[in-house]
């Protein structure tokens, strides 16, 4: 069953467009994706993970609240929502894609040798 899984979210992981914009930073199939390449990631789509429930909360004060957004309730929002989304990104990319980058990464190494 772990090996479907596998199988399905490297054939995810080996997709262009789920990489872009960051394609370059995509390393061999071989090589397993270390913390490094994971903050390099999460600062990318985590800022647009922490953006967009910014601008959803942000939103929904508007609609149910006095209807007004001020500059403090914006900088509080980024200052929350940013290093919010860095984290749930972190967390949930190296639970699922770089875990199972890696489990390939270490099998085909074993292969080589």
């Amino acid at each position: 069953m772990l090996d479907k899984i596998e199988e399905f979210v490297n054939w995810l992981n080996d997709m262009d467009w789920g990489w872009r914009p960051v394609l370059s930073l995509r390393p061999p199939k071989d090589r397993d994706m270390d913390n490094r390449l994971l903050v390099k990631l999460s600062l990318i789509f985590g800022s647009a993970i922490g953006a967009f429930f910014s601008a959803l909360f942000l939103f929904v004060d508007v609609t149910t609240g006095n209807g007004t957004i001020t500059i403090g309730d914006i900088l509080f929002d980024a200052l929350y929502y940013l290093p919010a989304g860095w984290i749930l990104f972190f967390l949930v990319f190296k639970m699922t894609f770089a875990y199972f980058w890696n489990r390939r990464a270490r099998r085909l190494r074993r292969n080589q040798e």
